[in-house]
């Protein structure tokens, strides 16, 4: 928003500065502790403001925990499309994975997967892809493999690269050159 923009009823002012202030906590907490082992009391601690305000603006915690993956997936989205779909780029938005990972452990996959609803979804739109230009032998399921397999390798390295750098006894001067093997083989399985 620019200074242009911004309202100028300081009343507005002040809920747009809540709100904001609510959707950042919400965000951190989600991709901290999930959607079950936040509070409204932890959102609003982390905010800075009176607990009471997440109804007012958002009308319950699922309202603000809604809003907030949307807020994210919405992020996320805008980042890919700007700078394009890369291997082993998705740990670039770490609050965005922890807190769908955390969303998807919790059981709360209508969050996880907000980003279909909204139709925003980075990996649905690489799977339209692939479909559309698959060999005329893979079936449909084939190619849903391969982007599971992919998903897979991906969200792995974004949430533990430094536990299988650890675990792999990858040395500091070997870690380009595991990264670029691992780029071959995710582009051997899907296009980026």
């Amino acid at each position: 928003m620019t200074t242009s923009e911004k309202p100028h009823n300081p009343a507005m002012r002040g809920r747009i500065n809540v709100e904001h202030k609510l959707l950042n906590a919400a965000c951190r907490l989600l991709a901290k502790k999930g959607p079950k082992g936040v509070s409204n009391r932890d959102i609003a601690k982390h905010a800075g403001v009176n607990h009471g305000q997440i109804h007012h603006y958002f009308g319950s915690k699922r309202g603000l925990l809604e809003a907030a993956i949307s807020k994210l997936a919405y992020d996320h989205w805008e980042h890919t499309q700007l700078d394009g779909m890369t291997p082993l780029a998705l740990g670039k938005d770490q609050t965005y994975i922890l807190a769908v990972i955390r969303c998807a452990i919790d059981g709360e996959l209508e969050l996880a997967t907000l980003e279909l609803r909204k139709d925003i979804s980075v990996p649905r739109q690489s799977l339209k892809k692939l479909l559309k230009n698959r060999a005329v032998n893979e079936t449909e399921v084939e190619v849903k493999g391969r982007m599971a397999t992919a998903m897979a390798i991906e969200l792995a390295w974004a949430i533990s690269e430094s536990y299988i750098t650890a675990m792999v006894d990858i040395k500091p001067n070997e870690v380009d050159t595991v990264k670029q093997k691992m780029v071959d083989i995710l582009m051997s399985i899907v296009e980026y």
